[in-house]
């Protein structure tokens, strides 16, 4: 009884981590031993922003509202890791220099047209996925993003200094928590596939894309970097989301309708 309650407290430190849902528990060590259940965030998160699908709204509004609330949800945490990685990149150092880069608290030109094109095409993926009623493609984009975090972090060296991150990147080396994590999230595409059966296809693109964002940010993180850290994780959470979404909505009709 008394691990099952340890266990819940670290889910809802991890969602308080992840999230801005306020769970009152902001224990980050038992937030980075519950890491692996990253995709049951994920599909939280993802059931919360896909809600507005459901309104009567103008196609482009609901897609709007779907955008807002998956950055309001996530309190811009991950877009922001998004940002300073992307500045990291663009300025062509490494190490020390790099780092540095991605501490600066202002924003640099690369980073502010890489957020920008990431905002544009999640977007109009969204507004495709929002014309055919897919709120099930929408709900797995935040769970696979949030999977690509924990497989990112699974397969990385932790960062050299001590930070948010480092403990989170070493649990997830584990490998009884490894197997949870990879049967969480086949349970998770598995039901969703049994509810919605008609797009499959997507959920193998989601896949394939998600695979593609974490083996990319990953060679790139080493290379720059040398490690991986929570800039970095979030950085490959909003490219796995944008892929999913782009790659899923790449196989809808191009007429939307008025």
């Amino acid at each position: 009884m008394r691990s099952l309650l340890e266990k819940f407290k670290g889910f809802m430190a991890l969602l308080s981590f992840l999230t801005i849902i306020p769970t009152g528990v902001h224990d980050l060590e038992s937030a980075s031993k519950l890491f692996y259940l990253a995709p049951v965030v994920g599909l939280l998160e993802g059931s919360m922003a896909a809600a507005p699908i459901l309104l009567n709204a103008p196609i482009y509004v609901r897609a709007a509202l779907i955008l807002v609330a998956s950055y309001l949800i996530t309190g811009f945490s991950h877009l922001d890791g998004f940002a300073d990685f992307a500045d990291a990149l663009g300025s062509g150092r490494s190490g020390e220099g790099a780092l540095k880069i991605m501490k600066e608290p202002g924003r640099g030109a690369i980073s502010t047209a890489a957020t920008a094109l990431l905002i544009i095409v999640v977007y109009s993926s969204l507004v495709a996925l929002v014309a055919r009623g897919w709120w099930d493609v929408i709900i797995l984009s935040h769970v696979s993003a949030s999977e690509s975090m924990y497989l990112l972090a699974m397969v990385s060296a932790p960062p050299s200094y001590r930070g948010l991150s480092r403990d989170f990147i070493i649990e997830s080396k584990r490998g009884a928590r490894i197997a949870i994590n990879l049967l969480a999230v086949g349970v998770i595409f598995f039901v969703i596939a049994y509810i919605r059966r008609d797009t499959i296809c997507h959920r193998l693109m989601m896949i394939a894309s998600t695979i593609i964002a974490v083996i990319y940010t990953r060679m790139k993180s080493h290379r720059v970097l040398g490690f991986a850290n929570g800039d970095v994780l979030g950085f490959c959470y909003e490219l796995a989301k944008a892929a999913a979404l782009m790659s899923s909505a790449a196989l809808t009709s191009p007429w939307i309708g008025p």
